[in-house]
């Protein structure tokens, strides 16, 4: 083993502003180019390197292996590179404290797209569902049978919950560019298969809708942990929850369009609907299969978005392509990066290539140069003795990772449980759970029935005129849309990270509290004093609930967890707001009708409101994450500096040197 170089020079220590990354803030007073290694480490080593690869040939005709192999590990030694914490550090700093380009912009609106789609498939039911009852169910009052209605408005729900936790789990296990995407085929498909649907001897028209339903939920409920996780990730500190409200608002617009389609095919459809009201089978199927085309648009890009460097980091354990990654992403270069290129152009050189993942074999020369490969003491492949080449050292150096570092970070069940064993742990994931079920008890309570609700205060139905009924079922929906809830989600993009999460959670409960209190105790007052009063009441109330929980409970799950496990807590706290959709939809429906049709619609709202106040009580477990980084709300850096001292001993290139001279 030969001894390490006399160290006579000060290692490379940069030091980075605290609110941008600028490489050229700490480059030296001579000029050079980017990829200048001066930059980065002494003249003298510099010179040493270019001696020892300058090397003329052995007497037997192969190249210096060993001579080469110490010129690199002595270009290694005492650069940043034997710290990896430190280019994790600079790296997650890179991410947090980057100018909003138009990657994030990138970032939010496919990310966006799905969450449009998702709302459009949703809530279409809403319309598709009395239409139904025209073209199929005449018989009974042009009206879906409860059961009936009851499967096409929960199939989707069901659905959802399964996406949900399982992408949650699939997208922390094999990552999140893997799997993104994968819901948005899911999601056309189905799509496609609804609008598609015939009756038949052996399977009905609707039992088929329900069923394509519960493939669409599936694929919806797969876009919920991965968009948000994934903006969450990329996003910077002072940015991400206007991201992640950006992202989510686009469900609001989702729910217009759904109404704006509606109408024009209503109008296209006018003169065959009024001559026979079974024309409306026309227009539920193109509503429904005009779903499609958006996630069409954004599969694309979905399907090579690159994987989050954290993930990258903190799950694969590979630094190096995390550097990479950002700097490709971001249109910047790693400071870093021009060492790296004298070694690897070296490498190039010398025919050094890295071993097949799992091998045995480390670094060694092509087998194509005629060269023999060289092992350390213990069998080994390593170059030079440099255990910085070794199993794990070559790979963090250079920024791929072999397999035994990999397992260093692969997660289990018992490290899950363990981790959400301790309250202080455990408390979150149940605040964000709880808050997201008592939200969607009510908001899918009333968002999937406006059209039972705005029947009842004379805005729906038109006894016997299928068309007319259908317009004022569709005009009422898009005007709730447009005074409550696209004002509601942009209101919290735009005032997110001024009031933080928790304050816009807790006013959007207190708020929607009052609402469903007022609207459900005076239902019978307000509704014959005045329609119009009624439905801006009801408009307002979906406002708080979007200026509100509706929207920070989806952003802080994506926050407040550690990376590893960042989408499956995600996936638990939106498959159990899911779970209060299911109940509340099973509850409308099996209740509403008591004493009358729709006369427990009032009693309803004012369990609504019950509702709302036990999501605010458990919004107390959540911690506010307005301006911190995802590493300081879930001790994410603790849990890598561990991970990362464990590895240490077999990254640094002096290790074996300290075991020898024992």
């Amino acid at each position: 083993m030969p001894s390490s170089p006399t160290r006579t020079d000060r290692p490379f220590s940069p030091v980075y502003p605290s609110n941008s990354y600028d490489p050229s803030s700490y480059s030296s007073s001579t000029p050079t180019s980017p990829s200048s290694p001066s930059r980065h480490m002494p003249s003298s080593r510099i010179g040493a390197l270019d001696s020892h690869l300058d090397s003329p040939m052995s007497s037997n005709g192969h190249s210096s292996t060993a001579t080469a192999a110490a010129a690199v590990s002595s270009f290694s030694r005492g650069s940043v590179y034997d710290d990896p914490r430190k280019r994790r550090q600079e790296t997650l700093a890179m991410v947090d404290n980057a100018e909003f380009g138009w990657f994030h912009v990138r970032a939010c609106m496919v990310a966006g797209v799905g969450f449009f789609t998702d709302a459009y498939d949703l809530f279409a039911i809403n319309l598709v569902s009395p239409m139904l009852g025209f073209v199929y169910f005449s018989h009974n009052g042009n009206t879906v049978p409860a059961d009936v209605d009851l499967g096409l408005k929960i199939s989707a729900s069901v659905g959802t919950f399964f996406g949900q936790v399982g992408f949650g789990y699939l997208a922390d296990k094999l990552g999140r560019k893997r799997m993104y995407g994968v819901e948005l085929v899911i999601i056309i498909v189905a799509t496609f298969g609804q609008s598609l649907c015939g009756d038949s001897y052996a399977l009905s028209l609707p039992m088929g809708i329900i069923l394509w339903r519960f493939i669409l939920g599936i694929g919806v409920g797969g876009d919920y942990p991965l968009s948000a996780v994934i903006t969450s990730e990329f996003a910077t500190t002072n940015r991400r929850g206007a991201m992640m409200a950006a992202v989510f608002a686009m469900q609001g617009f989702g729910y217009l369009t759904t109404g704006i389609v509606a109408i024009i095919l209503l109008l296209g459809f006018r003169s065959l609907i009024e001559d026979d009201p079974r024309n409306l089978d026309y227009v539920w199927r193109c509503l429904i299969g005009l779903g499609c085309v958006p996630a069409l648009v954004a599969v694309y890009f979905r399907l090579t978005i690159p994987e989050t460097p954290r993930f990258v980091m903190d799950v694969e354990n590979n630094i190096g392509k995390a550097e990479r990654d950002v700097a490709t992403v971001l249109k910047t270069r790693n400071a870093l990066q021009s060492t790296r290129d004298v070694v690897e152009d070296r490498n190039t050189q010398f025919n050094l290539v890295p071993p097949r993942k799992n091998s045995l074999a480390d670094y060694r020369y092509d087998s194509t140069t005629n060269s023999s490969a060289v092992a350390d003491r213990n069998g080994r492949g390593t170059v030079g003795g440099n255990s910085g080449f070794g199993q794990d050292g070559y790979f963090h150096l250079h920024g791929r990772d072999s397999g035994s570092a990999q397992k260093h970070r692969k997660t289990t069940m018992m490290d899950f449980v363990r981790y959400f064993s301790r309250w202080e742990n455990f408390k979150i994931l149940m605040g964000t759970s709880m808050t997201w079920f008592a939200l969607d008890v009510a908001f899918y309570g009333i968002g999937l029935n406006n059209t039972f609700i705005l029947s009842t205060i004379h805005f729906g139905s038109v006894s016997g005129d299928a068309y007319h009924t259908m317009w004022n079922a569709t005009v009422g929906q898009v005007i709730i849309v447009m005074l409550g809830a696209i004002p509601g989600y942009w209101f919290t993009v735009a005032l997110i990270e001024r009031m933080g999460r928790i304050r816009i959670q807790v006013l959007g409960f207190v708020m929607s509290c009052i609402l469903f209190c007022i609207l459900g105790f005076a239902y019978n007052q307000i509704r014959n004093l005045s329609p119009v009063l009624f439905v801006f009441l009801f408009a307002i109330t979906q406002f708080f609930q979007n200026f509100g929980p509706n929207a920070t409970t989806f952003i802080i799950p994506g926050e407040v967890f550690p990376t590893r496990y960042r989408s499956t807590g995600h996936g638990i706290s939106a498959g159990m707001g899911k779970l209060g959709a299911i109940a509340a939809q099973i509850g409308f429906s099996s209740m509403k009708d008591r004493g009358g049709t729709n006369m427990f619609i009032p009693q309803l709202l004012q369990i609504f409101a019950l509702f709302m106040f036990i999501g605010l009580l458990f919004t107390y477990f959540v911690p506010e994450t307005k301006g911190k980084t995802l590493e300081e709300l879930c001790g994410d850096d603790d849990y890598a500096v561990k991970q990362l001292e464990r590895e240490r001993p077999y990254q640094n290139p002096l290790h074996e040197e300290k075991e020898e001279g024992l």
